[in-house]
């Protein structure tokens, strides 16, 4: 990945030795996320850190307003996570807030540089 964004192992580990966890679903993940688990919002993001990237990229054609918007977008999704009403995949979801703050940023920026 060309991007800032790399998280961790595709599969968390049990407390056993060499035990593998079954992966959840994304949808599971979100409501995990918002039960409280700590690692289930990381997981997504690791999941889907490469589409994202690719799309904030592709947006706003520069790295540092990609790598901003990117973020804002995380922190959007994190804090919105409860208005996610799974009538669309959360990949869809996530990929619409991207996209919404890639515009926004881009919206911003050219303002500011007038």
């Amino acid at each position: 990945m060309t991007g800032p964004w790399r998280w961790g192992a595709a599969q968390r580990r049990d407390s056993a030795p060499g035990q593998l966890q079954e992966a959840r679903s994304d949808q599971q993940l979100l409501a995990d996320h918002i039960g409280g688990d700590p690692r289930a919002f990381t997981e997504l993001v690791r999941r889907h850190s490469d589409r994202m990237w690719a799309v904030a990229l592709r947006t706003t054609r520069d790295p540092e307003d990609a790598a901003d918007a990117l973020q804002e977008a995380l922190l959007s999704a994190h804090r919105a996570a409860e208005s996610f009403r799974a009538d669309a995949e959360v990949s869809t979801w996530l990929h619409r807030i991207v996209v919404n703050s890639c515009l926004t940023g881009c919206v911003g920026a050219q303002r500011a540089r007038r």
